[in-house]
């Protein structure tokens, strides 16, 4: 069972997206984690880990909130949530041939929610598999339920009875951004593998909603004056910053290049940076 669910939040006292949207019986392991300046202005019926007060407003305090909730779990089976998030289901016929929705997708029901959680516990008692997430509703429909070794983001549930081994060896609270980048390097160089679910996707509200990205303070907050924000976030200055600090670190898996219209991009080799060596049995990492 996933045990806990964490969501860090910031600045969206009154627009809890990924909270409102669970099963009355996944709310109820919930944790908010919040800063204490906000908590008095949070009035969900969940509980609430508050953001140590010498880590609110420092640089990485995204990066460390997460390294605190992945101690915090210790070794249980637990999900970290992106604040704006709505699940979406994908429509069986891409993989089995068969439809079972009018659309190509739709939200998912509270009952295929709860399912969701249940099908990603059981994967995390397969050998290796320790981070699991969903697909992004803006990716073209895989021919695939799931699929390993690969990046996931936003909606992660990680097994602690794994992470909790490697955490405190693990560089994942250096960067402010593509600290998730960095986590995923983390850990699969570990031997704990991926996995994405398919039929499960993410819709980040963010993304899409100009009110909800102008309160994102893990970008909007690197800019002092509005007019200096780019436009794409992903081709800033600062998050190549901390691609190429990935790339220091793991120079045989990242490259950076200059598409034709000198956009930065980059590629990662996500099978080669899993060394399935590493990975021992379960008995050995729950031990």
């Amino acid at each position: 069972m996933i045990e806990r669910i964490y969501i860090p939040t910031v600045r969206r006292t009154d627009n809890q997206i990924t909270f409102n949207n669970l099963p009355e019986e996944l709310k109820k392991r919930v944790i908010m984690v919040v800063e204490p300046g906000e908590r008095h202005l949070y009035n969900y019926e969940c509980e609430y880990l508050l953001v140590p007060e010498k880590l609110v407003g420092t640089w990485t305090q995204l990066a460390e909130t997460r390294l605190m909730i992945h101690k915090h779990a210790g070794a249980t089976k637990y999900a970290v949530l992106d604040d704006d998030v709505i699940i979406k289901r994908r429509n069986a016929k891409y993989w089995t041939g068969e439809s079972n929705m009018e659309k190509s997708k739709r939200s998912a029901t509270g009952e295929e929610i709860s399912d969701m959680y249940e099908i990603v516990s059981k994967w995390m008692d397969e050998e290796s598999i320790g981070v699991v997430g969903l697909s992004d509703a803006g990716t073209p429909p895989a021919a695939k339920e799931y699929e390993d070794t690969k990046p996931v983001y936003t909606y992660l549930f990680y097994d602690g009875r794994m992470i909790s081994k490697v955490i405190d060896e693990m560089d994942i609270a250096t960067l402010r951004i593509a600290e998730d980048v960095l986590f995923l390097f983390e850990a699969l160089s570990r031997g704990i593998n991926t996995r994405k679910s398919n039929v499960f996707m993410y819709d980040n509200r963010s993304m899409v909603d100009k009110n909800l990205a102008e309160s994102r303070e893990v970008w909007t907050g690197m800019f002092k004056n509005k007019e200096d924000r780019p436009d794409n976030y992903y081709q800033s200055d600062e998050h190549y910053k901390s691609m190429d600090y990935i790339q220091k670190k793991y120079p045989h898996i990242v490259h950076i290049f200059k598409d034709e219209n000198g956009k930065k991009k980059n590629r990662i080799a996500w099978k080669k940076l899993y060394n399935s060596r590493n990975t021992g049995s379960l008995s050995e990492f729950f031990q």
